[in-house]
């Protein structure tokens, strides 16, 4: 049974004369006849009982109708969810981030997007680098900002951008004075940072452990917010990226560089609509012209 038949029964049962619901149709008499009889042989059954030139729908007809209108509706839905997906400049784009992205990348990316297509609509969600990494898992989100490279053999994670690290300290710390920070220098102060799992303490670990650092982690958090605001008030120092801006925080650049790079990554084992698709393009060509910028101390 196609979605043409069923319109064709819904009208004649509708306008119940054979040249009028043809007429409404734009179709022959002789095409809604035919069409009509071949439905009835499909379902075995008469779906009218005929009187001169008047189609009454009866028992079978009825049951029919009311199965016919949900499925015309159903297949009309489809249709349309099928058009969206195969249209670029329209839909929905579900995006996962980093939570500590959602202070300055998302918004830029989402609001310049937009600007071009005012039609698409974002689902946005913040996370860790895990919980980012299972929402793209499992299809709840068609891109993710990661950092970093989560090594997945489903998982295609492009580089886009990059931020160096600093040393967060209170404004009124002794280390805030400086214009430049060894690792080594680091060591006798006690650390907060964020719990395992995020991909910011990822890169922090690596480096103090390139260096065979232990650094003293008195506190653990999961939200650089909360983070940012331990610094300033003195509970511990901590890595932070050079995009953080908290008042009462200074940033003190490291002598040896650490950067996080940041990149797109999609879910190769799902199929992608054209939306996320444009947009992804549009972020690579977007960010790929960026380079981290050098970190100065910042009170």
């Amino acid at each position: 049974m196609r979605i043409e038949e069923i319109a064709q029964f819904r009208a004649l049962a509708t306008d119940g004369h054979l040249a009028d619901a043809a007429d409404t149709l734009g179709v022959s008499q002789s095409t809604l006849s035919r069409s009509i009889a071949k439905l009835e042989a499909e379902m075995g059954v008469e779906l009218f009982d005929r009187k001169k030139n008047h189609y009454e729908l009866n028992q079978y007809g009825e049951i029919l109708l009311a199965h016919g209108i949900r499925a015309q509706a159903e297949l009309e839905d489809a249709r349309a969810r099928i058009d969206a997906l195969r249209d670029p400049s329209a839909g929905t784009v579900s995006v996962a981030y980093v939570s500590s992205f959602g202070s300055w990348l998302i918004p830029r990316v989402v609001s310049e997007y937009r600007t071009l297509f005012p039609d698409i609509r974002f689902v946005l969600r913040g996370g860790t680098a895990d919980t980012v990494l299972d929402a793209l898992r499992e299809g709840a989100a068609d891109l993710a900002f990661l950092s970093p490279d989560p090594r997945d053999r489903e998982i295609e994670w492009q580089p886009l951008t990059a931020e160096r690290l600093a040393v967060g300290v209170p404004d009124a710390h002794p280390l805030a004075g400086r214009d430049v920070i060894d690792a080594g220098a680091l060591e006798p102060f006690e650390f907060v940072a964020l719990r395992t799992g995020s991909g910011l303490r990822h890169i922090a670990d690596a480096y103090f452990a390139r260096r065979g650092i232990v650094p003293n982690i008195v506190l653990e958090v999961t939200e650089l917010v909360t983070l940012q605001a331990l610094v300033r008030d003195g509970v511990g120092i901590a890595l932070l990226p050079d995009s953080s801006t908290e008042p009462g925080v200074t940033l003190v650049p490291l002598a040896e560089e650490a950067v996080r790079v940041i990149g797109l990554a999609r879910n190769l084992a799902r199929s992608e609509s054209a939306a996320a698709s444009q947009f992804a393009r549009f972020v690579r060509e977007e960010l790929g012209r960026d380079e981290p910028a050098p970190v100065t101390p910042s009170a």
